[in-house]
């Protein structure tokens, strides 16, 4: 086991100062040229700025939590709003159903009493699904 090497100046390793400054530098592109945030085609309009808000918040704590790797994802929240404005122009399968259920249930607990715990419930598919809708909304923002 290599032990880490301390700072000269300050608290911390060197390690953990890299880190601290990789995230500062994705806070800093992040604000300085945020994402476009995704909506379905045809219905982005229907986002709300507390959705807006939200996603934002959501983004920050993604970089907080990514510890300075690089992140090439959405949040799930912005999965949510996404399949929020899809269930505009088309229903949802069963499938998405279920996801768009586990986002809400997630991010909405006291507004989706509605749902049943087992309608909630990601199987391995629908948790690959989601992966990859969230790979691609990054890639359009």
């Amino acid at each position: 086991m290599t032990k880490e090497q301390k700072l000269l100046f300050g608290e911390g390793t060197v390690k953990q100062r890299e880190q601290g400054l990789r995230i500062f530098d994705m806070l800093a592109e992040l604000l300085s040229k945020p994402r476009t945030i995704i909506g379905h085609r045809g219905w982005s309009a229907m986002i709300t700025e507390e959705q807006k808000t939200r996603i934002q918040m959501e983004r920050l704590k993604q970089i907080k939590n990514s510890k300075g790797e690089k992140i090439t994802e959405a949040t799930d929240y912005e999965a949510l709003t996404y399949i929020a404005t899809a269930s505009m122009d088309a229903p949802l399968d069963r499938m998405w159903t279920r996801i768009y259920f586990h986002l809400l249930k997630r991010f909405y607990p006291d507004n989706s009493d509605f749902i049943e715990d087992h309608e909630a419930i990601l199987q391995l598919q629908d948790k690959q699904y989601l992966c990859r809708l969230k790979q691609w909304i990054y890639k359009q923002g």
